[in-house]
Protein backbone atom coordinates (compact mmCIF):
# COMPACT_ATOMS: atom_id res chain seq x y z
CA UNK A 1 0.00 0.00 0.00
CA UNK A 2 2.96 2.53 1.16
CA UNK A 3 4.67 1.70 -1.89
CA UNK A 4 1.47 2.32 -4.44
CA UNK A 5 1.30 5.70 -1.89
CA UNK A 6 4.51 6.67 -3.55
CA UNK A 7 4.06 5.75 -7.03
CA UNK A 8 0.83 7.56 -7.24
CA UNK A 9 2.73 11.07 -5.31
CA UNK A 10 5.35 10.51 -8.42
CA UNK A 11 3.13 10.47 -11.06
CA UNK A 12 1.52 13.70 -9.60
CA UNK A 13 4.66 15.44 -9.12
CA UNK A 14 5.33 14.14 -12.75
CA UNK A 15 2.07 15.34 -14.29
CA UNK A 16 2.66 19.09 -12.63
CA UNK A 17 6.21 19.69 -13.72
CA UNK A 18 5.00 18.85 -17.32
CA UNK A 19 3.78 20.78 -19.73
CA UNK A 20 1.83 20.16 -23.39
CA UNK A 21 4.60 22.49 -25.03
CA UNK A 22 7.23 20.91 -22.28
CA UNK A 23 10.47 22.37 -23.71
CA UNK A 24 14.13 20.42 -23.49
CA UNK A 25 14.61 22.12 -20.63
CA UNK A 26 11.69 21.17 -18.86
CA UNK A 27 12.10 17.40 -19.70
CA UNK A 28 15.68 17.45 -18.22
CA UNK A 29 14.14 19.32 -15.47
CA UNK A 30 11.77 16.47 -15.15
CA UNK A 31 14.22 13.65 -15.10
CA UNK A 32 16.42 15.57 -12.74
CA UNK A 33 13.49 15.66 -10.36
CA UNK A 34 11.85 12.24 -10.79
CA UNK A 35 14.57 10.01 -11.58
CA UNK A 36 15.90 10.45 -8.05
CA UNK A 37 12.72 9.73 -6.19
CA UNK A 38 11.81 6.75 -7.87
CA UNK A 39 14.59 5.03 -7.31
CA UNK A 40 15.18 6.50 -3.56
CA UNK A 41 11.44 4.94 -3.21
CA UNK A 42 12.96 1.40 -4.92
CA UNK A 43 15.69 1.13 -2.53
CA UNK A 44 13.38 2.28 0.35
CA UNK A 45 11.27 -0.15 -0.39
CA UNK A 46 14.07 -3.34 -0.98
CA UNK A 47 15.33 -1.97 2.70
CA UNK A 48 11.90 -2.15 4.25
CA UNK A 49 12.05 -6.30 2.90
CA UNK A 50 15.27 -7.11 4.02
CA UNK A 51 14.81 -5.02 7.85
CA UNK A 52 11.25 -7.33 8.26
CA UNK A 53 13.25 -10.54 7.31
CA UNK A 54 16.07 -9.61 9.81
CA UNK A 55 13.41 -8.76 12.24
CA UNK A 56 12.07 -12.50 11.31
CA UNK A 57 15.35 -14.19 11.68
CA UNK A 58 16.63 -12.50 14.68
CA UNK A 59 13.33 -13.78 16.29
CA UNK A 60 14.16 -16.97 15.06
CA UNK A 61 17.39 -17.24 16.44
CA UNK A 62 16.11 -15.60 19.84
CA UNK A 63 13.71 -18.00 19.99
CA UNK A 64 16.30 -21.02 19.27
CA UNK A 65 18.85 -19.19 21.61
CA UNK A 66 15.47 -19.81 24.63
CA UNK A 67 15.18 -23.54 23.70
CA UNK A 68 18.87 -24.07 23.86
CA UNK A 69 19.11 -22.52 27.59
CA UNK A 70 16.28 -24.43 28.47
CA UNK A 71 17.53 -26.98 27.85
CA UNK A 72 20.96 -26.35 29.57
CA UNK A 73 19.07 -25.54 32.43
CA UNK A 74 18.01 -29.25 32.08
CA UNK A 75 20.69 -30.85 32.09
CA UNK A 76 22.50 -28.85 34.53
CA UNK A 77 19.74 -29.93 37.33
CA UNK A 78 21.57 -33.04 36.97
CA UNK A 79 24.63 -32.61 39.08
CA UNK A 80 27.55 -34.52 38.94
CA UNK A 81 28.09 -37.69 41.42
CA UNK A 82 30.67 -36.59 44.59
CA UNK A 83 33.62 -38.68 42.80
CA UNK A 84 35.81 -38.49 45.79
CA UNK A 85 33.79 -38.96 48.11
CA UNK A 86 32.50 -42.29 46.49
CA UNK A 87 36.00 -43.41 46.74
CA UNK A 88 36.83 -43.02 50.51
CA UNK A 89 33.13 -44.74 51.03
CA UNK A 90 34.51 -47.59 48.75
CA UNK A 91 37.41 -47.83 50.94
CA UNK A 92 36.01 -48.02 54.64
CA UNK A 93 33.38 -50.25 53.50
CA UNK A 94 36.14 -52.36 51.97
CA UNK A 95 37.65 -52.05 55.49
CA UNK A 96 34.69 -52.70 57.39
CA UNK A 97 33.92 -55.83 55.28
CA UNK A 98 37.28 -57.50 55.35
CA UNK A 99 37.22 -56.55 59.07
CA UNK A 100 33.92 -58.36 59.80
CA UNK A 101 34.90 -61.64 58.21
CA UNK A 102 38.22 -61.51 60.06
CA UNK A 103 36.12 -61.33 62.94
CA UNK A 104 34.12 -64.18 62.34
CA UNK A 105 37.11 -66.50 60.84
CA UNK A 106 38.83 -65.88 64.18
CA UNK A 107 35.82 -66.49 66.71
CA UNK A 108 34.81 -69.49 64.44
CA UNK A 109 37.83 -71.40 64.36
CA UNK A 110 38.88 -71.63 67.93
CA UNK A 111 38.96 -73.73 70.55
CA UNK A 112 35.29 -73.79 73.19
CA UNK A 113 33.29 -73.44 69.72
CA UNK A 114 31.11 -74.54 70.88
CA UNK A 115 32.15 -75.35 74.89
CA UNK A 116 34.86 -78.32 75.43
CA UNK A 117 35.14 -78.35 71.95
CA UNK A 118 39.21 -78.30 71.23
CA UNK A 119 41.60 -78.12 68.62
CA UNK A 120 43.91 -81.03 68.01
CA UNK A 121 47.07 -78.95 67.29
CA UNK A 122 48.10 -75.15 67.34
CA UNK A 123 48.76 -75.70 63.55
CA UNK A 124 44.97 -76.57 63.00
CA UNK A 125 43.56 -73.44 63.57
CA UNK A 126 46.51 -71.08 62.06
CA UNK A 127 46.09 -73.12 58.63
CA UNK A 128 42.48 -73.32 58.79
CA UNK A 129 41.84 -69.26 59.33
CA UNK A 130 44.42 -68.69 56.77
CA UNK A 131 42.74 -70.71 54.32
CA UNK A 132 39.14 -69.08 55.16
CA UNK A 133 40.55 -65.56 54.64
CA UNK A 134 41.44 -66.07 51.37
CA UNK A 135 38.35 -64.66 50.91
CA UNK A 136 39.37 -61.34 51.79
CA UNK A 137 41.20 -61.04 49.17
CA UNK A 138 38.36 -60.58 46.69
CA UNK A 139 37.08 -58.65 49.13
CA UNK A 140 39.69 -56.03 49.16
CA UNK A 141 40.06 -56.69 45.12
CA UNK A 142 36.54 -55.81 44.36
CA UNK A 143 36.36 -52.94 46.37
CA UNK A 144 39.40 -51.26 45.45
CA UNK A 145 38.28 -52.15 41.95
CA UNK A 146 35.60 -49.57 42.32
CA UNK A 147 37.90 -47.00 44.23
CA UNK A 148 39.82 -47.10 41.09
CA UNK A 149 37.13 -46.14 39.03
CA UNK A 150 36.42 -42.90 41.54
CA UNK A 151 39.91 -41.70 41.84
CA UNK A 152 40.72 -41.80 38.24
CA UNK A 153 40.67 -38.46 36.28
CA UNK A 154 37.40 -38.45 34.80
CA UNK A 155 34.68 -35.99 34.10
CA UNK A 156 31.42 -37.71 34.26
CA UNK A 157 28.49 -35.48 34.77
CA UNK A 158 26.14 -38.15 35.56
CA UNK A 159 25.66 -41.13 37.47
CA UNK A 160 24.86 -42.74 34.09
CA UNK A 161 28.29 -41.25 32.80
CA UNK A 162 30.00 -43.19 35.87
CA UNK A 163 28.44 -46.44 35.27
CA UNK A 164 29.33 -46.36 32.00
CA UNK A 165 32.88 -46.02 32.77
CA UNK A 166 33.97 -49.72 32.55
CA UNK A 167 31.40 -52.62 32.27
CA UNK A 168 32.53 -54.00 35.19
CA UNK A 169 30.91 -51.22 37.71
CA UNK A 170 27.34 -51.67 37.74
CA UNK A 171 27.98 -55.67 38.25
CA UNK A 172 30.76 -55.24 41.13
CA UNK A 173 28.31 -53.00 42.76
CA UNK A 174 25.22 -55.54 42.13
CA UNK A 175 28.12 -58.37 43.26
CA UNK A 176 28.98 -56.94 46.45
CA UNK A 177 25.20 -55.48 47.09
CA UNK A 178 24.19 -59.29 47.40
CA UNK A 179 27.18 -60.23 49.48
CA UNK A 180 26.19 -57.87 52.17
CA UNK A 181 22.94 -58.83 52.23
CA UNK A 182 23.72 -62.18 52.04
CA UNK A 183 26.27 -62.10 54.72
CA UNK A 184 23.96 -60.13 57.22
CA UNK A 185 21.29 -62.77 57.04
CA UNK A 186 24.45 -65.23 57.49
CA UNK A 187 25.58 -63.76 60.96
CA UNK A 188 21.77 -63.01 62.01
CA UNK A 189 21.09 -66.86 61.86
CA UNK A 190 24.75 -68.08 62.76
CA UNK A 191 22.74 -70.38 65.55
CA UNK A 192 20.62 -71.89 63.31
CA UNK A 193 23.34 -72.30 60.35
CA UNK A 194 26.36 -73.83 62.50
CA UNK A 195 24.28 -76.07 64.79
CA UNK A 196 25.47 -79.62 65.58
CA UNK A 197 23.30 -82.50 64.62
CA UNK A 198 22.98 -85.04 67.99
CA UNK A 199 23.87 -82.71 70.55
CA UNK A 200 21.53 -82.29 73.38
CA UNK A 201 21.18 -79.91 74.42
CA UNK A 202 22.10 -78.52 70.84
CA UNK A 203 25.17 -77.27 70.62
CA UNK A 204 26.66 -74.44 67.63
CA UNK A 205 29.77 -73.64 66.46
CA UNK A 206 28.75 -69.97 66.51
CA UNK A 207 26.66 -67.88 68.68
CA UNK A 208 27.20 -63.81 68.59
CA UNK A 209 25.74 -62.00 71.44
CA UNK A 210 23.57 -59.08 70.37
CA UNK A 211 26.21 -56.45 70.71
CA UNK A 212 28.76 -58.70 68.05
CA UNK A 213 25.77 -59.16 66.04
CA UNK A 214 25.04 -55.40 65.40
CA UNK A 215 28.54 -54.57 64.78
CA UNK A 216 28.88 -57.49 62.26
CA UNK A 217 25.64 -56.78 60.10
CA UNK A 218 26.20 -52.92 60.68
CA UNK A 219 29.27 -53.85 58.91
CA UNK A 220 27.87 -55.97 56.04
CA UNK A 221 24.67 -54.14 56.18
CA UNK A 222 26.04 -50.82 55.37
CA UNK A 223 28.95 -51.70 52.69
CA UNK A 224 25.75 -53.60 51.04
CA UNK A 225 23.57 -50.39 50.93
CA UNK A 226 25.98 -48.59 49.67
CA UNK A 227 27.00 -50.88 46.67
CA UNK A 228 22.77 -51.29 46.24
CA UNK A 229 22.78 -47.28 46.13
CA UNK A 230 25.04 -47.13 43.67
CA UNK A 231 24.28 -49.40 41.33
CA UNK A 232 20.60 -47.87 41.48
CA UNK A 233 21.70 -44.70 40.86
CA UNK A 234 24.19 -45.62 38.22
CA UNK A 235 21.66 -47.18 35.92
CA UNK A 236 19.90 -45.76 32.56
CA UNK A 237 16.99 -43.45 33.29
CA UNK A 238 14.67 -45.80 31.63
CA UNK A 239 15.65 -48.64 34.13
CA UNK A 240 14.91 -46.38 37.33
CA UNK A 241 12.25 -47.61 38.04
CA UNK A 242 12.61 -50.38 40.62
CA UNK A 243 10.09 -52.51 39.26
CA UNK A 244 11.99 -53.50 36.03
CA UNK A 245 14.97 -54.09 37.64
CA UNK A 246 14.09 -57.77 38.49
CA UNK A 247 13.72 -58.19 34.26
CA UNK A 248 17.04 -56.64 34.41
CA UNK A 249 19.07 -58.59 36.35
CA UNK A 250 17.64 -61.45 35.11
CA UNK A 251 18.79 -60.55 31.55
CA UNK A 252 22.01 -60.03 32.60
CA UNK A 253 22.55 -63.25 34.39
CA UNK A 254 21.17 -65.09 31.72
CA UNK A 255 23.55 -63.89 29.66
CA UNK A 256 26.49 -64.24 31.23
CA UNK A 257 25.74 -67.93 31.83
CA UNK A 258 25.31 -68.32 27.96
CA UNK A 259 29.04 -66.41 27.71
CA UNK A 260 30.85 -68.44 30.15
CA UNK A 261 32.25 -70.10 27.24
CA UNK A 262 35.82 -68.08 26.05
CA UNK A 263 35.55 -66.09 22.11
CA UNK A 264 38.54 -67.97 21.79
CA UNK A 265 39.94 -71.44 23.21
CA UNK A 266 43.54 -70.20 21.36
CA UNK A 267 43.54 -67.24 24.14
CA UNK A 268 45.22 -68.92 27.05
CA UNK A 269 44.04 -65.75 29.38
CA UNK A 270 40.12 -66.29 28.28
CA UNK A 271 40.18 -69.87 28.72
CA UNK A 272 41.18 -69.69 32.43
CA UNK A 273 39.24 -67.16 33.50
CA UNK A 274 36.11 -68.66 31.80
CA UNK A 275 37.20 -71.91 33.48
CA UNK A 276 37.29 -69.97 37.10
CA UNK A 277 34.43 -68.75 36.77
CA UNK A 278 32.43 -72.13 36.11
CA UNK A 279 34.17 -73.50 38.94
CA UNK A 280 33.56 -70.69 41.56
CA UNK A 281 29.94 -71.24 40.17
CA UNK A 282 29.69 -75.07 40.83
CA UNK A 283 31.58 -74.80 44.39
CA UNK A 284 29.15 -71.79 45.14
CA UNK A 285 26.21 -73.68 44.50
CA UNK A 286 27.31 -76.74 46.12
CA UNK A 287 28.24 -75.37 49.07
CA UNK A 288 25.08 -73.73 49.19
CA UNK A 289 22.59 -76.49 49.12
CA UNK A 290 24.82 -80.09 49.18
CA UNK A 291 24.80 -81.71 52.84
CA UNK A 292 28.08 -82.86 54.19
CA UNK A 293 30.65 -84.04 53.13
CA UNK A 294 30.03 -82.58 49.92
CA UNK A 295 29.64 -78.46 51.31
CA UNK A 296 32.89 -78.51 53.24
CA UNK A 297 34.58 -77.92 49.44
CA UNK A 298 36.66 -75.93 49.20
CA UNK A 299 36.39 -74.22 51.93
CA UNK A 300 37.70 -76.82 54.55
CA UNK A 301 36.03 -75.63 57.54
CA UNK A 302 33.33 -78.31 58.63
CA UNK A 303 29.63 -77.07 59.55
CA UNK A 304 31.62 -73.50 61.32
CA UNK A 305 32.08 -71.42 57.77
CA UNK A 306 31.61 -73.71 55.23
CA UNK A 307 27.78 -71.99 54.44
CA UNK A 308 29.56 -68.48 54.54
CA UNK A 309 32.62 -69.76 52.41
CA UNK A 310 30.02 -69.38 49.46
CA UNK A 311 29.25 -66.03 49.67
CA UNK A 312 32.75 -64.93 48.50
CA UNK A 313 32.84 -67.88 46.16
CA UNK A 314 30.14 -65.84 44.03
CA UNK A 315 32.22 -62.68 44.51
CA UNK A 316 35.21 -64.40 42.82
CA UNK A 317 32.79 -65.88 39.90
CA UNK A 318 31.60 -62.46 38.77
CA UNK A 319 35.50 -60.97 39.30
CA UNK A 320 36.46 -64.17 37.11
CA UNK A 321 33.48 -63.25 34.67
CA UNK A 322 34.74 -59.60 34.39
CA UNK A 323 38.12 -60.18 34.27
CA UNK A 324 36.89 -62.55 31.30
CA UNK A 325 35.11 -59.86 29.81
CA UNK A 326 38.19 -57.65 29.95
CA UNK A 327 40.31 -60.28 28.50
CA UNK A 328 38.19 -60.44 25.58
CA UNK A 329 37.93 -56.47 25.54
CA UNK A 330 41.72 -55.91 25.40
CA UNK A 331 41.12 -54.01 28.49
CA UNK A 332 42.79 -56.72 31.19
CA UNK A 333 46.53 -54.90 31.37
CA UNK A 334 45.58 -51.59 30.78
CA UNK A 335 42.71 -50.42 33.09
CA UNK A 336 43.82 -50.37 36.59
CA UNK A 337 40.79 -51.22 38.26
CA UNK A 338 40.86 -54.58 36.20
CA UNK A 339 44.80 -54.70 37.70
CA UNK A 340 42.99 -54.69 41.05
CA UNK A 341 40.67 -57.68 39.94
CA UNK A 342 43.19 -59.29 39.17
CA UNK A 343 45.51 -58.87 42.21
CA UNK A 344 42.55 -59.66 43.94
CA UNK A 345 42.02 -63.01 42.10
CA UNK A 346 45.73 -64.15 42.61
CA UNK A 347 45.85 -62.94 46.22
CA UNK A 348 43.11 -66.13 46.88
CA UNK A 349 44.50 -68.48 45.30
CA UNK A 350 48.03 -67.42 47.00
CA UNK A 351 46.56 -67.80 50.17
CA UNK A 352 44.15 -71.11 49.57
CA UNK A 353 46.83 -72.92 48.44
CA UNK A 354 49.29 -71.97 51.24
CA UNK A 355 46.87 -73.22 53.36
CA UNK A 356 45.92 -76.53 52.06
CA UNK A 357 49.90 -76.76 51.59
CA UNK A 358 50.14 -76.02 55.38
CA UNK A 359 47.75 -78.52 56.84
CA UNK A 360 48.49 -81.50 54.61
CA UNK A 361 52.71 -81.14 55.07
CA UNK A 362 52.62 -79.61 58.47
CA UNK A 363 49.62 -79.93 60.72
CA UNK A 364 50.18 -83.42 62.35
CA UNK A 365 46.53 -83.62 62.99
CA UNK A 366 46.11 -84.58 59.19
CA UNK A 367 44.42 -86.51 57.76
CA UNK A 368 42.65 -87.76 61.09
CA UNK A 369 41.09 -84.96 62.41
CA UNK A 370 39.98 -84.14 59.10
CA UNK A 371 37.28 -86.51 58.38
CA UNK A 372 34.95 -84.54 56.30
CA UNK A 373 37.49 -83.40 53.75
CA UNK A 374 39.53 -86.96 53.36
CA UNK A 375 35.84 -88.37 52.31
CA UNK A 376 35.94 -86.27 49.32
CA UNK A 377 39.01 -86.65 48.32
CA UNK A 378 38.32 -85.99 44.66
CA UNK A 379 36.45 -82.72 45.22
CA UNK A 380 39.07 -81.43 47.24
CA UNK A 381 42.25 -82.24 44.61
CA UNK A 382 39.46 -80.76 41.94
CA UNK A 383 39.23 -77.87 43.97
CA UNK A 384 42.85 -77.20 44.90
CA UNK A 385 43.56 -77.38 40.63
CA UNK A 386 40.57 -75.11 40.14
CA UNK A 387 42.27 -72.02 42.60
CA UNK A 388 45.62 -72.85 40.98
CA UNK A 389 44.43 -71.61 37.76
CA UNK A 390 44.34 -68.47 39.32
CA UNK A 391 48.23 -68.03 39.51
CA UNK A 392 48.81 -68.46 36.35
CA UNK A 393 50.39 -65.09 34.91
CA UNK A 394 47.76 -62.84 32.63
CA UNK A 395 50.22 -62.54 29.88
CA UNK A 396 49.65 -64.88 27.00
Amino acid sequence: MMRVLLLTLVSLISATTCNASVSVHASSLHQSLVAPIAIGIKRATRLGRNNASAASNDFAVRRQHVRVRGGSAAVSDKKPPPIKLLRWAYTAAGVATTSAWGTMVYTAIRDNQPPGAMMPSWQHPVFARIGAMSAAALIVGSFASLATTCSEPNDVQSWEELGDTSPSFRRQNLALATTGVASSLWVRFAEQVTKIPGTSPVAHHISYNNVMQARLIGAYGTAGILSALVWARTLPEEHRNPLTWPKRIGDGVSKALVSLAPDSVDDPVQVKYSLITASMLIFTGMQTVCNMPYSVIPSWTSRRLSRAFPIYTFLGAVTAFDLKEATENGRLLIDKNYRCLSNGMKGFGSLYLGARAGAIFFDPSFPEHFGMVTQVPGLAVAAMMMVGLTLRSDEK
